[in-house]
């Protein structure tokens, strides 16, 4: 079965705040609401004009993660994999990480242990450095 984008969110978000009680997660939350403004003028555009965090994950009260599901379109379409890109870039000047998950795996491999040891590597604040 075939989820639109705001159907998985929601169950992601629902998977996560099960898993972590003790964290906590805002859905569609607007970057220049997590992040300072970028001095880089090809972030800074993308950072104003509506860009958001699919979910955002925050510990002790300090923004850790953002989790990003997505379809098959992230790695096939050129102007999402730049916007992807883009986000990918404040999450990292910021010590963020982005997770990226395709859907599929937000419908069938939540509860696979691989996938949940990557949620908690992600969730607890430990940045990937790539």
């Amino acid at each position: 079965m075939i989820q639109n984008d705001e159907a998985i969110i929601e169950k992601l978000y629902s998977h996560l705040t099960n898993e972590f009680p003790r964290l906590e997660f805002k859905v569609k939350t607007p970057l220049k609401e997590l992040f300072p403004e970028p001095e880089n003028k090809w972030l800074k555009s993308f950072w104003k004009n509506n860009s958001h965090a699919d979910i955002a994950v925050f510990r002790h009260n300090k923004l850790v993660a953002i989790i990003e599901p997505g379809g098959w379109y992230h790695a096939k379409d050129k102007k999402q994999k730049v916007r992807d890109s883009k986000k990918d870039k404040i999450c990292k000047i910021n010590g963020v990480n982005c997770l990226r998950i395709f859907n599929n795996v937000v419908n069938n491999d939540l509860d696979n242990p691989k996938f949940r040891k990557l949620l908690k590597k992600s969730c607890y604040g430990l940045v990937w450095r790539g």
